[in-house]
């Protein structure tokens, strides 16, 4: 510790010290929370309460298994989240905290146990760390201010207010939401002379129908109702809305995705090239990267998808590859890739390649077809649309 906490252990000989609070001895308080644990040393364990250092006192229930760990025990769920080989874990307030079981009902003469001629002190197991960018394959959830909160969010359309107005959004939250339990964000971007309406109309790019297990919420805020319908000013909208709602539901921040089609894929791509923190993945159906304003490059990876059809003389391939390969570098510790992706066959069924040669935390897949400017290609003598699936499989990668 710091000079004056050795200089305060030398008055402990004299001064009038409480059982309980340990650190006053060292001329610091007890903090009043039970707080994480920042510093460990011989004295004991130490956290901070405004801007200071406080010792954090050992916990009055024994039962409380957490707070080794530096954690509360839940008071109001008993809903698991998450199970490691401590314990059993749960939200509330926005942060982790330990389930504790049934107590054992005590035995009118309970049995004295042996005592071992020499007590074996056990390890204190590893603090486990909420999980940050980059990101692992299959992480651990990260949840958001929201979880364990009654938020002002539901299903349907609201007018949310930003620095630079009001949009009109269309949410869509499971039917079986808990606000304890964090969960996936989809976003869906409309395409020019579309509406954020019809991208919620159309089940969010056929995504919603497939999520049966109800892991995700999706969204679609209209664009800015000019021509090009996102411009500079709609990523600020971007951070704003994202903001907003893991504020008020309860969102897995590690697991944020954005999808679009033509100029909502175009959206989505630029927010691909500095919200890599922020955005877990995209899947963009005929995008481009020209014709739009994008932001610089940050050089981060991020996992990508992207869907081109060989006859789209809007959105072409040629930009489609060569949105792919920004992200492909990125990926790939800003080295260029010459792994070469197989394509479909010209007119017969549609073909996604996944890269190998990346780094596997950041996937890319690359899908072709046959076809024009549209998002539900179709494979030849299939009613059914192909992208929905290819896209769903893509984000249970994570």
């Amino acid at each position: 510790m710091k000079l004056s906490i050795a200089l305060s252990a030398l008055a402990v000989l004299v001064a009038k010290t409480s059982a309980a609070c340990w650190s006053e001895s060292l001329g610091y308080p007890c903090c009043k929370a039970n707080g994480p644990v920042y510093f460990t040393d011989s004295d004991g364990k130490w956290g901070i309460e405004n801007n200071d250092w406080c010792g954090i006192p050992a916990a009055a229930d024994p039962n409380c298994w957490a707070a080794a760990q530096g954690y509360p025990c839940c008071t109001s769920t008993n809903v698991v989240v998450y199970s490691d080989a401590t314990g059993k874990w749960g939200v509330e307030n926005g942060d982790w905290c330990g389930i504790v079981g049934a107590q054992p009902s005590q035995p009118s003469q309970p049995a004295q146990p042996a005592q071992p001629a020499q007590p074996v002190q056990p390890e204190e197991p590893p603090k486990e760390e909420v999980p940050t960018f980059p990101y692992k394959l299959k992480n651990k959830p990260v949840p958001s201010e929201g979880c364990g909160k009654n938020g002002s969010v539901k299903t349907g359309s609201f007018q949310f207010k930003w620095s630079k107005g009001t949009r009109l959004v269309h949410i869509d939250l499971p039917q079986s939401y808990k606000n304890d339990n964090p969960y996936r964000l989809i976003f869906g971007m409309q395409c020019m002379g579309g509406s954020g309406a019809n991208v919620r109309n159309e089940q969010y790019y056929g995504l919603k129908p497939l999520d049966t297990q109800q892991t995700s919420i999706f969204v679609a805020p209209e664009g800015n109702g000019q021509q090009l319908p996102w411009g500079q000013a709609d990523y600020d909208l971007f951070d704003e809305l994202l903001a907003h709602l893991k504020k008020e539901l309860c969102i897995d921040e590690s697991r944020v995705f954005s999808t679009g089609f033509s100029y909502g894929s175009m959206f989505s791509n630029g927010l691909a090239q500095d919200r890599q923190k922020v955005l877990r993945a995209v899947a963009v159906y005929e995008t481009a990267d020209v014709n739009i304003w994008l932001p610089k490059n940050s050089g981060l990876p991020i996992g990508w998808m992207g869907v081109s059809a060989f006859e789209d003389g809007l959105c072409t391939i040629q930009m489609g590859r060569s949105a792919r390969d920004t992200h492909l570098k990125n990926n790939n510790n800003g080295q260029p890739v010459t792994e070469k992706p197989e394509e479909a066959t010209p007119n017969g069924p549609h073909k996604c390649y996944d890269y190998k040669t990346i780094n596997e935390d950041f996937p890319v897949r690359w899908c072709t077809q046959s076809g024009g400017h549209q998002w539900e290609h179709r494979d030849p003598g299939s009613n059914q649309p192909w992208v929905p699936k290819e896209t769903w499989d893509f984000i249970n990668k994570f």
